[in-house]
């Protein structure tokens, strides 16, 4: 970011901040002047970080902005509306940047709003909220809602599904690191003893 620019980001996030409080100020007023002012690289962009999205689910890291150092902010921003922006993604105050491939979506903040931990209006339809732990962040398998979760006021939780790898695996094959041993089984070229057996000495 130029120096000049850098001395004018704590003016523009103070007058974004003020715009929410300026009494009678309409709401869309208030996003024209975020939006410049995000354009103009003064404020950073901040989005949900979706996970995945199922049929009625939102798998949720929860909210983060756009690290694009290289990127021009009005780029970005455009790209970002677009949904075709390709970079990185700092999620929330944890410091850690991760790229956005892999994320199924980035969503202004202004377009979900959400209704209590389990519920949220997006793209002019109702979502259930799963949270994703930090830890699967970077995970780059499917999704599921946690068995025994629920929507009744308590949050759902994302895990691993690992319904594929239990439907390859055969119940009738020998666990790993277990020998079978059969009765009269020997190594290759070895035979049978028959009859007695003599000492040598006698």
């Amino acid at each position: 970011m130029p120096a000049g620019l850098k001395r004018l980001r704590p003016f523009g996030l103070a007058l974004a901040h003020h715009a929410h409080d300026v009494a009678g100020l309409p709401g869309r007023c208030a996003l024209a002047v975020k939006g410049c002012l995000q354009r103009a690289g003064l404020m950073p962009i901040p989005v949900w970080v979706v996970k995945q999205v199922d049929g009625d689910i939102l798998h949720l890291c929860g909210s983060g902005t756009l690290y694009h150092p290289r990127q021009r902010s009005w780029r970005v921003l455009n790209a970002l509306r677009q949904h075709r922006y390709q970079g990185g993604v700092r999620l929330g105050s944890t410091g850690i940047v991760l790229n956005s491939r892999l994320f199924a979506a980035l969503i202004p903040l202004d377009e979900l709003t959400l209704k209590g931990p389990t519920r949220g209006r997006w793209q002019g339809r109702e979502w259930r909220i799963a949270r994703v732990p930090q830890h699967r962040w970077q995970y780059e398998g499917r999704l599921m809602v946690q068995a025994g979760a629920n929507d009744e006021g308590e949050p759902l939780i994302s895990s691993e599904d690992v319904s594929r790898i239990r439907d390859q695996v055969d119940p009738q094959a020998t666990p790993p690191g277990m020998a079978v041993f059969q009765p009269g089984s020997g190594r290759t070229g070895s035979h049978s003893i028959r009859g007695p057996i003599r000492r040598r000495d006698s």
